[in-house]
């Protein structure tokens, strides 16, 4: 398919409104469903069949679909460096969206950190669109090991997730469905150059990628959901495009060749710029008001009330979610 970079950034700003309804549909519903997101806690597999039966959150799904084809109609168009950026532009639209939801003002300190998030991710996207690559380029152990790498820095951080310090685990569930988003905007990439340049039928290569896709896009599925458990929409949100981009960048320059164009310096920036990126979600986690923080501790009382306490203490899930409902 002839590149379009124009017609690509269109269809994603278009996915990013998308994703952001989605999000703020499918929190809402993972709270209506498994008794209110937002609370550290984990989703056992009964609640998680009870949500994905909710149908407003299947509604989100729909939703969700809706976005994720327009940004792959937008990877046909453009390198995986210039299309995955751009999804930021979710972060406030979800902030926005969220707030007016949920009824709460939307502070300084959050729009700063969705501000910073949005600078470094869009400064990001100048230098890989700056540099690059006309076409990528198809090596099939790159390719199998590349994904695999993929799936398993996003293992590892789901087992953060479910097993961290009870602050940070909406970050890291969102972190790891955001390296499969990203590792799979590649992913898709390559399929679509691999149908159009090779005999893929009878490519073991090409099918193996078919089945990351359909197990990445499970698996992210059901982190996304923990994450929104765990934590606002706004962070899980704010992860997904500011991690994302960031894997999706690293699966074209180191899978795809899309850095052949690359320098020192501009390497240098991205680095830098990536830094600030997540340090605006890392932000956000931490400020975001009504949500417990990174640094909340189980063995840390929420209230000053004498009998507040004794009331944390002798509740049976309280060893469970550090006494925040």
């Amino acid at each position: 398919m002839t590149q379009n970079i124009t017609l690509a950034v269109v269809l994603t700003v278009l996915a990013s409104i998308a994703l952001a309804v989605a999000s703020v549909v499918q929190h809402v519903a993972v709270g209506d469903t498994a008794g209110g997101g937002g609370a550290a806690r984990k989703l056992s597999g009964s609640e998680l069949l009870a949500v994905i039966r909710n149908p407003r959150w299947l509604g989100g799904l729909a939703l969700t679909g809706v976005g994720a084809v327009l940004q792959m109609t937008a990877l046909l168009l453009a390198p995986v460096t210039v299309v995955q950026p751009i999804g930021v532009l979710a972060v406030p639209w979800t902030i926005l969206l969220a707030a007016r939801v949920g009824r709460r003002p939307i502070t300084p300190a959050m729009w700063g950190a969705a501000a910073l998030t949005m600078a470094g991710t869009v400064a990001f996207a100048w230098v890989a669109i700056s540099h690059a690559a006309p076409y990528p380029v198809l090596n099939d152990a790159w390719l199998v090991t590349g994904t695999l790498v993929s799936f398993g820095i996003a293992g590892l951080l789901a087992l953060a997730g479910a097993r961290g310090p009870l602050g940070w685990r909406c970050l890291a569930w969102s972190a790891a469905a955001a390296v499969i988003y990203g590792a799979e905007s590649g992913v898709v990439k390559a399929m679509g150059h691999y149908a159009t340049s090779r005999p893929w039928l009878g490519s073991p290569v090409f099918w193996m990628l078919a089945a990351s896709i359909v197990a990445g896009m499970v698996l992210a599925g059901m982190w996304i959901q923990q994450g929104y458990a765990s934590g606002p929409a706004e962070i899980v949100v704010g992860t997904l495009n500011a991690a994302g981009p960031v894997a999706g960048v690293a699966y074209g320059v180191a899978v795809l060749g899309e850095g052949m164009m690359l320098t020192g310096p501009a390497v240098a920036l991205m680095v830098v710029f990536a830094a600030i990126a997540i340090a605006g979600v890392v932000l956000l986690s931490r400020i975001h008001p009504g949500e417990p923080g990174p640094d909340s501790t189980p063995n840390e009382p929420l209230a000053a009330d004498p009998e507040a306490v004794q009331g944390y203490e002798g509740r049976p899930d309280a060893a469970e979610t550090g006494g925040i409902r």
